[in-house]
């Protein structure tokens, strides 16, 4: 029978053992960086033909208000800004644009920043899901930045700039980051991309909205995974019908992207965000707040 000093003596050596292991547990999660996610009001766009978000007459006679979303990710030293929304120059319009878009905005991208303590030089990496108008139009405020881009997207512009722009995407937009000299900071994807190299940001290739569209996973500690869509989908309805909108860039394509982000929204269990779906931005706190 093992006396009760030998019980005392077989507890405390194997707290000895553990304890080395759990320090260095403890060790390595004080050092890893925070993860923070912000949303930032990039604009507001009245549809006033929602069909156009259909190919099969879907939405015909509808229009709808969808929200334009820009979001931040912070992690230690790395700034990342997922998108840069409507144009700085609608700020304070009534109805800018033209139907069927209708475009509000009532605060610059560089204001909202500075609801964070902020400043455009402070991003140290941009990510554009797709180069649309209501999704780039800020790019030059951020010249300095890593752009993350798809190749597929970035060579379209270059090479076939009049085509792209048939399709709503202006390579003006772009500028610096389109010359030859700046090819340093344009980190042109083919595929996924673990952003910061430890599994926390992820850039999805999800062809077909437009050559080289794509959306992002955040892993964060408290809230879970959250997938950014993009513009795969623009409103719950879109998603639930597993729309095609007539102005993509590649059908199929779409369709394999709807697919592909669905049953990886299912497998992690992820808070599945569409960026225009105003319902879904009521998951994010007002700045300077952060899922976290």
């Amino acid at each position: 029978m093992i006396s009760t000093y030998s019980k005392l003596l077989l507890t405390a050596l194997s707290l000895i053992a553990i304890a080395p292991h759990a320090s260095a547990q403890d060790e390595k999660a004080a050092s890893e960086p925070t993860l923070e996610l912000y949303r930032l009001n990039c604009g507001e766009i009245h549809v006033t033909n929602l069909d156009v978000f259909s190919d099969t007459k879907q939405y015909v006679g509808e229009e709808k208000t969808l929200t334009d979303s820009c979001y931040v990710i912070k992690s230690g030293a790395n700034i990342l800004l997922w998108d840069t929304g409507l144009p700085d120059d609608i700020v304070g319009q009534e109805n800018a644009g033209s139907p069927p878009f209708l475009l509000k905005k009532e605060t610059k991208l560089a204001d909202e920043l500075t609801k964070m303590s902020l400043k455009p030089e402070d991003i140290t990496h941009l990510g554009i899901s797709h180069a649309h108008f209501d999704h780039a139009a800020n790019v030059s405020l951020f010249k300095d930045a890593k752009l993350i881009i798809q190749k597929a997207e970035y060579d379209f512009m270059v090479n076939q700039p009049e085509e792209a722009k048939a399709y709503h995407m202006d390579p003006e937009n772009f500028g610096e980051y389109l010359k030859e000299e700046n090819k340093a900071k344009v980190e042109a994807l083919t595929g996924d991309k673990d952003i910061f190299s430890d599994g926390s940001v992820i850039a999805l290739t999800l062809p077909g909205h437009t050559p080289g569209h794509m959306g992002l996973l955040v892993n964060l500690k408290t809230t879970g995974p959250v997938l950014l869509a993009g513009d795969q989908w623009h409103f719950h309805e879109n998603h639930e019908n597993n729309g095609v909108p007539s102005f993509n860039y590649d059908r199929a394509d779409t369709l394999a992207s709807s697919n592909r982000l669905d049953k990886m929204a299912q497998n992690l269990n992820a808070k599945l965000v569409i960026q225009h779906e105003p319902k879904d931005q009521k998951l994010f706190p007002a700045l300077p707040n952060a899922l976290k």
